[in-house]
């Protein structure tokens, strides 16, 4: 799950990136820029499903978490196909649509899914202001929505979200206090 934390907003980067490259002429898609970010943009999808996964299978220790994380991993991958279908969509012109109800739920659930995990995730790990990581997300996910060229801030925000995901399994966040004068 690790790996995958640190692979989200890599990913997202370089779809951000082959996005500003496709766009230089004015024009999005298709073509070499328009399907490597397009590729860029379904490894993120697959990581944050690793990542969903992994948060669930972590949670399953804490008897009181463990029922929410495993309905908020199912929502979080549920969304995570629509946006999956999408992108084929936008890869594959032949590619069937996405039915519209679908396609508005499917972000819904992947947003819900994910707040709720890394909520219930930055908890059990006993981190202050545990209620940050979810807020971050919630704001990765806004930012984007509202303007997909500021894809490369909504990264970075997914990068900090998805912290308590890097720590080792058992292992807990260490506070480190500043060194003063002895």
């Amino acid at each position: 799950m690790r790996g995958a934390g640190a692979t989200v907003p890599v990913a997202l980067l370089v779809y951000a990136g082959c996005r500003w490259l496709d766009g230089r002429d004015g024009v999005h898609g298709p073509g070499l820029w328009w399907n490597l970010g397009h590729v860029g943009f379904l490894v993120s999808w697959i990581a944050f499903a690793a990542v969903a996964v992994g948060m669930a299978a972590r949670l399953r220790g804490t008897p009181r978490a463990a029922p929410w994380g495993t309905g908020a991993a199912t929502a979080t991958v549920a969304g995570i196909a629509a946006f999956t279908w999408v992108t084929l969509t936008d890869l594959f012109p032949a590619w069937p649509e996405l039915a519209s109800p679908l396609r508005a739920v499917g972000p819904l659930l992947f947003l819900a899914g994910l707040v709720v995990l890394l909520g219930l995730t930055a908890r059990s790990q006993h981190r202050r202001g545990w209620y940050a990581f979810p807020l971050l997300a919630l704001a990765a996910t806004v930012i984007v929505s509202a303007d997909l060229d500021l894809l490369p801030v909504s990264a970075v925000l997914f990068g900090a979200a998805l912290a308590p995901t890097l720590v080792r399994q058992g292992a807990r966040p260490q506070v480190v206090a500043a060194a003063g004068p002895s």
